[in-house]
């Protein structure tokens, strides 16, 4: 008789209780090549970069080139790695005692888990009130026009996008369903909105 055995994976609550990317896995191993004291500056300039963009990537190569040891270490990696754990961390509202317990169980060594937990602790609110800003939101829609097309039956939106200018051509059918769409999002918003 045969057995299957299940691949068994982990959930972590600093990625949104999902799996952490191969890639992160990776890179953990990159950033516990690092001093904590280095880590902890780099961590402090992505942090800076994501409240500010873009991230100084002068500033970060500095911090690499003052030491050969840490020469052969891929700075780009390194910064994508922390720019992901510190997002994450924050977007999906994990606390900084599972953020660390999690660190800990993707092997980076605790003096550079407690670097990262400083700088969580330190920027948090400011890092929160930056995603706030920028959810949901894309190229503003800055004029529209509306118009039929008797001779093959659509309606046509003309769209002023991010100074740009965008048409599309809709169907009835599409028509309707978009509009169905529209007003169950609309539904939706007030019902959060009476919520909170």
């Amino acid at each position: 008789m045969r057995q299957v055995h299940d691949q068994v994976t982990m959930k972590f609550r600093f990625c949104g209780d999902a799996d952490c990317p191969d890639w992160v896995l990776v890179e953990i191993n990159t950033l516990s090549r690092l001093s904590s004291v280095k880590l902890k500056l780099l961590g402090q300039v992505v942090a800076q970069g994501i409240i500010n963009p873009p991230i100084d990537m002068e500033k970060a190569e500095k911090l690499f080139s003052e030491s050969k040891l840490d020469a052969d270490i891929d700075l780009k990696a390194c910064v994508a790695c922390l720019s992901y754990i510190i997002t994450s961390t924050v977007r999906f509202n994990c606390d900084s005692s599972a953020l660390q317990s999690e660190l800990q169980q993707l092997g980076l060594p605790r003096e550079h888990i407690t670097s990262i937990k400083r700088i969580i602790d330190d920027q948090s609110a400011n890092l929160a009130a930056k995603f706030k800003t920028s959810s949901l939101r894309v190229n503003p829609l800055e004029n529209f026009t509306t118009r039929v097309d008797e001779d093959v039956n659509c309606a046509v939106l003309d769209l002023g996008v991010g100074g740009e200018k965008k048409t599309v051509t809709l169907t009835p059918f599409t028509l309707n369903v978009l509009l169905e769409n529209l007003k169950g999002v609309r539904k939706t918003m007030a019902e959060l909105n009476e919520a909170s």
